[in-house]
Order: C-alpha cells, then structure tokens, then sequence
C-alpha cells in the first residue's frame, strides 16, 4: 500500500520500560496521602497499605503474607471497637492498639522491601528507602518515593522529541 503523502505521521510515542514501578503503581501526590490520612482519621493510610501490598504482591516474587494484611485491618477496626463500645476498658484498649500498630508497621515495612527491591532492580544499582523515615512518615514517605522515581525513569520532552 502507497503511503500518503498528506496524512499525518504516525508513531508510537509511549517508551517500554523495563521498571515495574511505573507500570503497577500510579502517581498519586503525597501531599493527597497525608490529607486522606488527616481527614479519614487514619483509615487511609491502612487502605494504602494494604491496596500497595496486593500490588506488590502482583508483581514481586516474595509474597507478603495475606494473614498480616487480615491482621492489620482487624485490629483497626478492634481499636475503634475497643475505643467505643467498651470505653471503661482501657487495658483492653491498649492491647489492641499495640497490636494493630505491630501489623501495621509490619506490613508498612514489607512493602518498603518490596519497592526497594524493585526499584534496584529497575535501576541495577541498589535504590536506598530509608527505614527512619519510613517509621516516622509511613504512607506519605513511600508514595513520595514512588512519585521520584516515577519521574526520575519517565522520558522527558526532550527525549521524546529527539527519537
């Protein structure tokens, strides 16, 4: 078939990548996260680990454990439970949150290792998420890392019109 000398170029204009980060996990702004996290009272940032865990579970060999997910969203709802229906028992209470923040932090810091994995082998060089700022920041940290290195591995507006 003659090619028209009048039609318009076509080309194909979005770039493989080879990382799985940018292909599995969108780009969501961490300033969105930390006020989900204020205005849901904390349950966001639950739903972000979780829905981040089932993602990286997707796409990493080394599953992270469904029981620490069940866990971390029971025990979040029993501290709610705990907090109103049975406000006079305090030790009960305290229990329960101290669960809920061990499989919180469990899960938060399996996905940390998951992303850090990933991200190195996307780069081949060894990606750092920092573990001090992952426990005071959580969700927030994460999503803001996910954000760089998203934009770090995009082609800029110069690549794509040089190829």
């Amino acid at each position: 078939m003659e090619n028209n000398p009048y039609s318009a170029p076509t080309s194909d204009l979005s770039e493989a990548t080879e990382d799985l980060i940018s292909g599995n996990f969108q780009r969501f702004s961490a300033w969105w996260v930390f006020l989900l996290s204020i205005v849901t009272l904390g349950i966001y940032p639950v739903y972000w680990v979780f829905t981040r865990a089932q993602t990286a579970n997707r796409i990493h060999e080394k599953q992270i454990t469904a029981a620490w997910l069940v866990a971390m969203v029971a025990l979040y709802a029993l501290t709610f439970a705990a907090e109103f229906i049975f406000p006079e028992m305090e030790g009960l209470y305290l229990l329960v949150n101290v669960g809920y923040l061990v499989a919180y932090l469990t899960c938060l810091f399996k996905v940390k290792n998951r992303l850090q994995d990933l991200m190195s082998k996307s780069t081949g060089s060894t990606y750092t998420l920092g573990p001090v700022l992952t426990f005071f920041f959580n969700a927030i940290y994460l999503q803001y890392k996910i954000n760089e290195f998203i934009d770090l591995n995009q082609p800029s507006a110069d690549q794509q019109t040089a190829a």
